[in-house]
């Protein structure tokens, strides 16, 4: 311990004799280290940190699969009371997002909650912070349980932290409710990074929603479910059990089990849902991955700086070794500082991580939910930190402290020290060889940067199948305020006029959602007269509610057929419009005009729709598939209180906004309005552009550090290898070599270098890139544009960083340079 304290001291004494070296260093291990903290802070927010509930480590989540193909998803009301026989399991439980309006004195809020099974509580062992959680069989059935349960920052948020909200009656779509409780402080809600604001019995589901089959249709999977296992019990285990039960349902109903599967998970990997689990995981590798890229590149600058000052130090380490000191020891010494280095690097970059991770709370995908990733500095952050300073320490210290520990005591002290440690052509073997590891690391992280850019590029200008620009959108639902059917179809009939008439707009429409929401409807469709294989089901889509105005309104073009009509009301024949991709599905070959179908979620059993025409394919559901099935349906046809009022502008859209609040405010001073944005703004959100625009953020940003230090890199070993080559210059300008072969000669050796870690990057970067083909948008994971421009850019940089200590060496006096040392 005392020659451990020792080496400690002398450590510290010996960094603060070079401050200038000992700041570049820490620095440089900092910017690494804190782009890793960053990236494993948004992993454990994901992946590693569990729920703050019961027997959290054996929480798990089920997806149900419809074909083997497909991701997991949602399982039904249904199913769920069948699966929850499943003896491996010691209870289970489910929930449902939904979005309900919550009011209280004359104001009401849209808020987001969970529908919950009575036994929710009980099994996460969520207490209340007041009040009382939901009672066992309380609201389990439909409609019944007019009760709920606050989230505390709800709670702190629209009633002040006021203890006395319990037991007051509050609105919940209109209808009168009791506050019963106050969930606890830490519980957030059990869905990743979106806080509940308040949990209802599911009872309450008939209520909220217009669809009134989820308590009866096996073909409505909205319902999340989490169970715990029993102790001892494998994943693999309860996954074969449930299938049992998941095969004897698709026997007994085909029509909407056939072939479903059943797929358990850690809970921990299936954030937000099950569809998560198979993907979340590769993109967090993928990150952490490039972090560590860049972190080897720091740490190989920092393994050069050491080399550079261990020439300076060799006479220090002879004495050291003269006077008995043995050669482990010499290297503990050395490591000792490295890892001082890098602790002190660990601890600007944990600082430097948490002011992105703070960066990062303030980024939101678009829309009014209350995002909340909950970023903390925990034991497994401080443990990855703590891990990554001492692995960096070691790393960027043992190669120079190997290669220092082995010098020539004897030949050391009779000469002057000039030169690296070291004898003939392999002196310098070991710089440029972190050199050319440094240049084909960086040129990893650069080209997954560019292809995520490419991407990126690629995703935003793809044909959309409609126009957003100059389109402004409205969310609202009178509902909110307790307006009947009645009263809110006349209230959207009168707003409707309205938008019409103001200056700067050149029209309006009304749909249920826009695309690529954070919400829609879906379900099975099937032709008319249609019978399935018994192996065979009906195929899924998704549906809009609209206005006649909206097609016109949104630049979707009409293919054959018509749009719909202000005579397509409710009490006239039931139409639809098919996209492409439905009509060729349903009817291949056929013209689908005049035909009809079913679909799911029809609240009028076996009510088939008319088709009366064909729009083309648009990009509303999924931003990667734009053949995705999709129909629309008359807004007066399919009553939803939920409306979006979309106006296009032939002003800037936004300029709009408070003379539309205006008009709303003016039909009802508290009716909210909410998502108030430019459609182009809205296809930032989370099923849009956002998570191209995260992961090109990322990537890009990764890819400059490494690209900055890369290039640092070069420039201190070709700067080194110059002024350690002063006395050869001086020698070669003396007997008549032109300063532009001077130029040159350095130049070469560091074009050899730079041409070597780039070869050998792009060899690996073809492999890794392979990685990311699914997250690609029509670019190739060996894209040559790519490849060729990250080329490019880092021979660039090298020549620039290389043009000073060349430019340099050409200006040497040769009379200065023969009297050197």
């Amino acid at each position: 311990m005392q020659t451990f304290l020792q080496d400690i001291r002398y450590s510290l004494r010996m960094l603060r004799k070079s401050p200038g070296f000992t700041l570049i260093a820490i620095l440089t291990l900092a910017l690494g280290i804190g782009a890793n903290t960053a990236i494993f802070s948004l992993a454990n927010v994901f992946l590693f940190r569990p729920l703050p509930v019961k027997d959290a480590d054996r929480l798990v989540a089920i997806g149900v699969q419809s074909s083997p193909t497909s991701e997991p998803d949602q399982a039904s009301y249904l199913d769920f009371l069948d699966y929850k026989q499943a003896p491996v399991f010691t209870d289970m439980t489910a929930f449902v997002l939904d979005l309900v309006g919550i009011g209280s004195n004359g104001r009401a809020d849209r808020t987001i909650v969970a529908e919950v099974p009575s036994n929710f509580f009980t099994m996460l062992g969520v207490k209340p912070f007041l009040g009382r959680t939901i009672l066992p069989g309380e609201g389990d059935q439909p409609r019944t349980g007019n009760v709920i349960v606050l989230g505390y920052s709800y709670w702190q948020k629209r009633f002040a932290g006021d203890p006395n909200v319990i037991g007051r009656t509050v609105s919940f779509d209109g209808r009168d409710v009791t506050i019963i409780g106050i969930a606890e402080k830490q519980f957030h809600g059990p869905y990743s990074i979106v806080e509940m604001d308040a949990y209802a019995p599911i009872g309450m589901k008939d209520y909220s929603s217009n669809n009134n089959t989820f308590f009866t249709s096996r073909a409505a999977r909205e319902l999340h479910v989490l169970a715990t296992l029993k102790p001892g019990v494998t994943i693999q285990h309860a996954q074969t059990g449930l299938q049992v039960i998941a095969s004897r349902l698709s026997e007994q109903f085909p029509e909407t089990n056939h072939g479903q599967t059943v797929r358990v998970f850690p809970e921990k990997v299936a954030r937000p849902d099950p569809g998560s689990a198979d993907s979340l995981p590769t993109v967090a590798t993928i990150f952490l991955a490039l972090v560590g890229l860049v972190l080897m590149v720091a740490c190989i600058n920092v393994a050069n700086l050491l080399l550079a000052r261990s020439a300076a130090r060799q006479k220090e380490i002879a004495v050291r070794a003269s006077m008995g000191a043995t050669r482990f020891r010499l290297i503990r010494q050395m490591l000792t500082e490295s890892v001082i280095l890098a602790v002190a690097g660990g601890v600007a970059g944990a600082i430097l991580g948490m002011w992105v991770c703070r960066a990062l709370e303030q980024l939101r995908p678009i829309g009014d939910f209350p995002i909340r990733f909950g970023f903390t500095f925990d034991w497994r952050v401080f443990g990855y930190v703590a891990g990554v300073a001492c692995a960096s320490g070691i790393l960027a210290g043992l190669a120079p402290a190997l290669r220092t520990s082995r010098t020539n005591i004897n030949q050391t002290l009779r000469e002057t020290g000039r030169g690296l440690i070291g004898e003939g052509g392999r002196r310098h073997i070991l710089r440029n060889s972190l050199v050319v590891a440094q240049v084909a690391g960086s040129i990893i992280v650069l080209v997954a940067a560019g292809l995520f850019t490419r991407s990126l590029q690629n995703a935003e200008s793809i044909d959309l199948g409609y126009n957003p620009r100059n389109l402004l959108n409205v969310g609202l639902n009178p509902e909110l305020q307790g307006y009947d059917r009645p009263r809110t179809e006349a209230f959207y009939r009168e707003i409707l006029r309205r938008a019409k008439l103001l200056p700067g707009v050149e029209s309006a429409s009304l749909a249920y959602s826009v695309p690529l929401s954070y919400y829609n409807m879906g379900g099975g469709v099937r032709a008319e007269g249609q019978i399935l294989n018994k192996d065979e089901r009906a195929p899924g889509s998704t549906r809009n509610l609209v206005s006649p105005e909206y097609f016109t309104n949104m630049r979707i073009a009409i293919l054959s057929g018509r749009a719909f009509t202000d005579a397509d009301a409710s009490d006239s024949k039931l139409v639809a419009i098919v996209s492409e991709a439905l009509a060729k599905r349903l009817w291949p070959g056929q013209d689908p005009i005049g035909r009809r179908f079913t679909y799911e979620g029809e609240t009028k059993k076996d009510a088939p729709v008319t088709v009366v025409g064909v729009a083309h394919n648009a990009r509303v559901a999924d931003m990667n598939d734009p053949s995705r099935l999709h129909f629309y349906l008359p807004i007066t046809q399919a009553y939803q209180a939920t409306h979006v009022l979309q106006l296009r502008t032939t002003v800037p859209a936004d300029t709009l906004i408070p003379v539309i609040e205006a008009q709303i405010h003016d039909l009802d001073p508290n009716l909210p309005v909410y998502d108030v944005m430019t459609m182009e703004k809205s296809l930032m959100g989370a099923n849009g552009f956002f998570l191209y625009k995260m992961g090109a953020a990322f990537a890009g940003t990764l890819g400059v550090l490494g690209l900055v230090l890369a290039v640092v890199g070069v420039y201190g070993v070709v700067s080194h290898n110059a002024a350690s080559r002063t006395h050869e210059i001086g020698i070669r300008m003396a007997l008549g070599a032109h300063p532009g072969s001077v130029f040159a000669l350095v130049l070469r050796h560091a074009a050899i270098l730079v041409s070597a870690g780039i070869a050998i990057g792009i060899l690996a970067a073809l492999g890794v890139s392979r990685v990311l083909a699914s997250f690609l948008v029509n670019v190739s994971s060996s894209d040559p544009i790519t490849f060729l421009t990250v080329a490019a850019l880092l021979l660039a940089a090298a020549f620039l960083a290389c043009y000073i200590p060349a430019h340099r060496a050409m200006r040497v006096d040769p009379m200065e340079a023969l009297r050197y040392e």
